[in-house]
């Protein structure tokens, strides 16, 4: 079979049906786009390759690289789960006064995911930066499809970061390939045993030399693609923007942007030592907050951070299980992430509430809805029988084997550690951090939602949500629990596979759940232990995103504004003045500016950009189309 059209371009296209077409059968293609793109990642030739030219450069559309699989699968099956979710969650009826459908979200939705399959896809750096800039657009339409003000704010905020980390990265991007002289993605492989480093190689066989940041151009690379992961102190863009979105808009987001920042280390950055303590600081960050928040989606968005830091720990130990246990836990974190937030969009949708002193008690209001939001919780909490525990024990196994990813130096004829702290200490953070993820989100979400004394009177209403929120509830339900009963079609795709054919691995030994579940319950005693102190309060949590909410602001109205105010007399004088002076002297009559009620007006920054932006537009159009 020869591959002819990249997966990606399927959701793209259905983005653009989805706003064209009338009335309310626009919601057909967020269901049969996702099938769609689904069936062709499936068919596409393993060894299959799509070329492009495009000035120097052979652009690589679309091509399998090791964690290309998973990676799209996941993708496409969010997508629609994320489109069921979504189906009825129009206000108002079709036709009447105020009626508002999903139809910009739904399209920026599809935009988004597809975007996000075209980066999985990419065979060079061009391509996928270009579609990686293409992903910030579909997600700040989803985020600003929330209609609200907040929405609004957080969704310029959203954008500009998200500007900043593109910017950044571009510039890495120049710099290593004037350095280098290719945009090829290299090739991961393995040539030992399953728990050996992985090596990346480029073109003819030549090391690729990124992962050890001896260049700035790996540097700002590095530096772009964890902003967009959520690393503190830049990522306080998540949990500012996500919890804004309407509620079936903050599941499309919790799925992609991250994890193809996952995805990106994965197969530029394998092997990055910083990286495992910046995912060990980020499992800690998110936890930390987690618990502080009294809203359940912010709640929920911490928690995101806090399980990418496993990833981006995993990426940076760099043997063969480690990325196996990356890309294995973005594939099960997308399943059970998106369910518990759509537990939570449920409850928002249904009852206009989203903060934890304003709920409770609603376990006989929405029993189904309950059900599926504790399947949630227990698969991010590993508990034995879930997907959490078949993918996150392969990266805290990983962790154990120090020998084999720290690396090490020679200090007076003697062998020492050369890592950031004791390598010892990645396996002890990743271990406290997932008692501390039963904590915020195996405990105290659905407890403060569902179980607590409720603050309204709400136990005796039946409040389930539309039968497609539900259906796409159960759906994600379910393969939480056969991921984590049967999860040898995910271990299937995953990177990197035993030569023999034999088992990939083994999560349930006696070690692994015995373990797990002595983790669980002092985790589970400490948090009833301390319910008291972990009691709900009505309380607004900033972190880092206090510098531009709070600092800025506070810069702007007592410092910067004075100063412009005071400097008006002389700007008014140079920008008016001058040129009318000007007219005076060496210009004649009304043409000059001497009309009645003429008066200067500057050029403005709006026009400039959009003077270059045509102009850049025809350059690149004569560079396509003109010989």
């Amino acid at each position: 079979m020869v591959a002819s059209f990249p997966p990606g371009f399927i959701l793209i296209f259905g983005a653009l049906l989805t706003a064209l077409t009338p009335g309310t059968a626009h919601k057909a293609w967020s269901l049969i786009a996702p099938l769609a793109a689904l069936a062709v990642i499936w068919m596409f030739p393993e060894h299959g390759r799509i070329v492009t030219h495009w000035l120097d450069y052979d652009l690589v559309l679309a091509q399998f690289n090791l964690p290309t699989k998973a990676f799209a699968t996941i993708f496409a099956l969010m997508a629609f789960a994320g489109g069921l979710f979504a189906y009825h969650q129009d206000r108002g009826k079709p036709g009447s006064p105020g009626y508002e459908d999903r139809r910009v979200e739904l399209a920026g939705a599809q935009l988004y995911a597809g975007s996000a399959i075209g980066v999985t896809f990419a065979g060079d750096l061009i391509t996928l930066f270009l579609f990686w800039e293409i992903m910030a657009v579909g997600s700040t339409l989803v985020v600003w499809a929330g209609n609200s003000e907040a929405a609004r704010k957080s969704g310029r905020r959203y954008v500009n970061m998200h500007l900043l980390g593109g910017a950044v990265m571009m510039a890495g991007i120049a710099l290593h390939v004037h350095a280098s002289g290719s945009i090829l993605i290299p090739t991961m492989t393995l040539g030992g045993e399953l728990v050996d480093p992985v090596r990346m190689v480029v073109g003819e066989g030549q090391p690729w030399r990124v992962p050890s940041l001896e260049s700035p151009g790996s540097v700002l690379m590095l530096l772009g693609i964890l902003i967009n992961a959520g690393a503190p102190p830049l990522g306080s863009w998540l949990p500012d923007a996500y919890p804004e979105a309407s509620p079936s808009g903050t599941v499309f987001l919790s799925a992609f942007t991250t994890k193809t920042s996952v995805y990106v280390l994965l197969v530029l950055f394998s092997g990055c030592n910083i990286l495992v303590w910046v995912g060990c600081l980020m499992a800690i960050y998110g936890i930390v907050y987690a618990i502080l928040e009294n809203d359940m989606r912010r709640i929920l968005a911490y928690s995101i951070i806090n399980q990418v830091g496993f990833m981006v720990c995993a990426v940076g130990i760099g043997t063969g299980l480690s990325v196996n246990g990356a890309t294995a836990h973005a594939f099960a974190h997308i399943i059970y992430k998106a369910l518990l937030l759509m537990s939570a969009g449920s409850v928002l949708f249904m009852t206009g509430k989203r903060k934890c002193t304003d709920l409770g008690g609603l376990y006989k209001a929405m029993p189904i809805t309950m059900w599926c939001g504790i399947i949630g919780a227990l698969a991010i909490s590993a508990v034995p029988l879930t997907s959490g525990f078949t993918t996150k024990s392969m990266i805290t196994d990983a962790a154990t084997m120090t020998e084999l990813w720290a690396p090490v130096t020679e200090q007076g004829g003697q062998l020492v550690w050369d890592s950031l702290l004791h390598p010892s200490v990645a396996w002890f953070v990743l271990v406290a951090a997932s008692a501390g993820v039963f904590l915020h989100a195996g405990i105290k979400f659905p407890w403060f939602v569902f179980f607590q004394k409720p603050a309204p009177k709400n136990d005796d209403r039946k409040l389930d949500p539309p039968w497609t929120m539900k259906a796409a509830m159960i759906l994600f339900a379910a393969l939480c629990v056969a991921l984590g009963v049967y999860p040898q079609p995910l271990y299937d795709i995953l990177p990197f596979q035993k030569p023999d054919g034999g088992e990939l691995y083994h999560a349930f030994t006696y070690a692994h759940v015995i373990n797990q579940l002595q983790l669980l319950l002092f985790a589970g005693l400490a948090f009833f232990v301390l319910l008291d102190r972990l009691k709900r309060t009505l309380t607004i949590t900033l972190d880092a995103d206090w510098v531009y909410r709070r600092m800025f602001p506070g810069l702007w109205q007592w410092v910067f504004r004075p100063l412009l105010l005071a400097a008006e007399p002389f700007h008014k004088g140079l920008i008016q003045g001058l040129p009318r002076a000007a007219a005076r002297e060496f210009g004649s009559g009304p043409a000059a500016g001497e009309a009645e009620g003429a008066r200067y007006r500057p050029w403005g920054v709006g026009t400039t950009v959009l003077l270059l932006t045509v102009v850049l537009l025809v350059f690149l159009i004569l560079n396509l189309f003109v010989d």
